[in-house]
């Protein structure tokens, strides 16, 4: 039986790779989904069952499987992301993205724009109106490895409910594969699709 292995990423990750997946089954197959956050499982369930999906749930030392066997009829065309309910309240989304292109802030001494940098993101936590993504190329994917000083700040935003998006082409040409904490992988035409349609671009 086909496993879908969605643990450590957050929503709306676990969705798409769960509708890919009812889309790629037959009628009457089934397929695993394993995920191991309790707002993703609830999404989850949620998706399924506005889909009119058949499906078992299991739980086990904090690791949720939900066997889903595909019904006949057309899946939902709703956005997969919408089923999304961010994991810590905020007050609501601003309409803007914020694209960081580097590891540090401004220009002048290297030290303290990386500093900067550290400080800006976790400031975004703390505004009123949080952005609806952040996209990361060049060397601002650095920020997003396991052992960037701004990797737990930008793991709470995501559960906040801010899209972060990787340049996947960046993340491969450092090396980075295997040291990604969180995020998702994105091509350059969604980034600049993001970019585009935004009301406003916040570049630090």
């Amino acid at each position: 039986m086909r496993i879908v292995d969605t643990k450590g990423q957050l929503c709306p990750a676990p969705l798409i790779a769960a509708k890919r997946a009812l889309k790629e089954a037959n009628v009457g197959e089934s397929f695993i989904v394993l995920t191991d956050n309790n707002t993703s499982y609830n999404n989850l369930s949620r998706f399924l069952k506005d889909n009119n999906t058949d499906f078992q749930v299991s739980e086990n030392n904090g690791v949720w499987t939900l066997t889903v066997t595909r019904r006949s009829g057309p899946l939902s065309q709703t956005n997969a992301a919408d089923f999304c309910t961010p994991e810590i309240a905020h007050f609501e989304k601003g309409d803007f993205i914020v694209a960081i292109s580097s590891d540090k802030m401004g220009e002048g001494d290297d030290q303290l724009g990386y500093l900067l940098m550290q400080n800006f993101i976790k400031a975004l936590k703390d505004l009123n109106n949080l952005p609806q993504k952040i996209v990361f190329y060049n060397k601002g994917v650095t920020l997003v490895t396991n052992d960037s000083p701004a990797i737990e700040h930008l793991k709470d935003l995501g559960k906040m409910g801010v899209e972060i998006l990787l340049c996947a082409t960046c993340v491969n040409y450092y090396k980075l594969e295997e040291q990604i904490g969180t995020g998702i992988l994105s091509n350059m035409y969604t980034i600049a699709e993001s970019m585009a349609s935004a009301g406003k671009v916040v570049k630090p």
